[in-house]
């Protein structure tokens, strides 16, 4: 029983503790920075929103930029699509225009991916392909496009 009492005083004790003092909220409203601190508070804070506004901008301008590269891609693809259709058909048939693809292709794929504008072959092969192209029926926009991007070398 002994055990029992005490264990009851420690009870009685922790029931006697008082209970925390009130927060004062005086000194957490009271503004007491320099004139100085609130200027550079307040500059830091123009420039935080100055910079979110530039990332908007900028952010907005990448989506337009790729958005405009991707449409450009697929303008290009759906352009030189029949001619190529039509060229790989031929293959089938014709060692010379299977040749010839051979060049024309990863050229023509580097142009509609937007890798390149141009491509500068010798006027041996350019001479090769145009003349091989020009014996078969094919679209007419698809051949000329072609030859405004191969192109013979400049002296």
């Amino acid at each position: 029983m002994f055990i029992y009492v005490s264990e009851m005083n420690n009870y009685q004790e922790e029931e006697n503790i008082r209970p925390p003092d009130e927060i004062k909220t005086e000194a957490l409203l009271e503004d007491n920075r320099s004139d100085y601190d609130k200027q550079l508070e307040e500059a830091i804070y123009v420039s935080m929103q100055e910079i979110r506004q530039q990332q908007e901008i900028h952010q907005q301008f990448e989506e337009q930029l790729l958005k405009e590269f991707t449409e450009e891609i697929e303008r290009r693809k759906e352009e030189f699509h029949p001619f190529m259709a039509n060229i790989v058909k031929l293959c089938r048939y014709d060692p010379e225009v299977k040749d010839v693809y051979d060049i024309i292709e990863p050229i023509v794929e580097s142009y509609c991916n937007q890798r390149v504008e141009t491509c500068e072959l010798d006027e041996e092969t350019y001479d090769k392909i145009f003349k091989t192209l020009n014996k078969i029926r094919n679209d007419k926009h698809g051949l000329d496009l072609l030859k405004t991007i191969i192109v013979k070398p400049s002296l």
